[in-house]
């Protein structure tokens, strides 16, 4: 059983369970409360798969049967199926720590989800070197025991939510390096076998990669330098190829959030009618999928009126410009000798 502690009284808690008021039990993973060990008890099976405390346990016990097998493994000289099952498992669970700590947006976890990450991808790497070494019996007993890259939880997500956190630890250089080793894998896995998965991942890659150019813009502009335009413009690239890929997979909950992206891409290009368009097709998108009174929804009218905003600012500054440049014109005409004489 996960192991309590009772916070101060004071404090006024939800039962994860049964929804009481001042539950007073929290979980080890300090993530949850209960009104009572039965409630604790009685949602176990749910919360287990989002509890660190328990996922971290997980860890060391399977960590510790991994090293047993890697023993007995070396002393005969194999490469056991068991083995790369395990370690595979291991990987997903390190996966599954580090997203919760990512999305707890707790800068002092960021660097202990990191940790997980690496884990993960190391022993993901590991595992696929180890398949290809499988041959006749052994490689037909992993077929169906081992996941390939492209499932929910395999190589290429731990690659994107390592590029996320990397951007979340303002590590920008980081972040494409790891985007763009795995764009570069899943195009050369596209080439030998396109599957819905693989496309799916591709889009990913691609909006993120997308977002972190546009990030790295607004931190040129917000630190007073001059912005490298050509980020957006490369920004727009990407979005445009994940959201065609989006579209006809007819994954509308990624391609609203992509067109979202796309029409701040659009926004810092000055290009503000394709910002409004792409804007509402995302509203029209994230009504379908999570409702009007979604935060989706909100997100979108909130981005849409900030593009209006920005479309009023650049018309004010082109046309003070504009009215600048006549006044220079004017007074040119006017000290011009030939004016100097009808003045006369």
């Amino acid at each position: 059983m996960v192991a309590t502690t009772r916070p101060s009284p004071t404090l006024y808690r939800v039962c994860c369970n049964c929804n009481a008021p001042d539950a007073d039990v929290k979980c080890s993973c300090l993530a949850v409360y209960y009104c009572g060990l039965a409630c604790q008890q009685a949602h176990i099976l749910e919360h287990k798969h989002a509890c660190k405390h328990l996922l971290c346990k997980i860890i060391t016990k399977k960590g510790a049967v991994i090293s047993r097998l890697q023993v007995q493994g070396g002393s005969a000289g194999v490469v056991s199926v068991e083995l790369m099952v395990l370690e595979q498992e291991l990987a997903r669970v390190h996966c599954k720590v580090g997203r919760l700590m990512m999305v707890s947006l707790q800068e002092a976890k960021y660097q202990e989800a990191e940790t997980h990450f690496k884990q993960a991808l190391h022993l993901y790497r590991k595992v696929e070197a180890s398949r290809g070494t499988l041959r006749g019996a052994a490689a037909r007993a992993a077929v169906g025991k081992l996941a390939d890259k492209a499932a929910p939880e395999g190589l290429y997500a731990v690659m994107v939510n390592r590029g996320q956190l990397s951007g979340l630890m303002c590590k920008n250089d980081d972040a494409l390096q790891v985007y763009q080793q795995a764009l570069l894998e899943v195009r050369g896995d596209i080439v030998h076998a396109s599957t819905p998965q693989l496309q799916i991942h591709l889009s990913s890659i691609l909006s993120a990669m997308g977002q972190m150019y546009i990030s790295q813009y607004i931190r040129q502009i917000t630190s007073g330098a001059k912005g490298d335009k050509s980020k957006c413009t490369d920004a727009k690239a990407l979005l445009e190829e994940a959201l065609s890929i989006q579209r006809a997979l007819s994954q509308d909950g990624m391609a609203a959030d992509t067109l979202r992206i796309l029409a701040s891409a659009h926004g810092y290009l000055e290009m503000f009618d394709e910002a409004r368009s792409s804007l509402k097709q995302a509203l029209d998108l994230a009504r379908c999928c999570d409702g009007e009174e979604s935060a989706k929804v909100a997100i979108c009218h909130q981005e849409m009126a900030i593009i209006c905003q920005e479309q009023v600012k650049a018309i004010k500054q082109k046309l003070s410009m504009h009215m600048e440049h006549m006044l220079t014109n004017s007074m040119h005409l006017y000290h011009s000798p030939g004016s100097r004489v009808l003045v006369e």
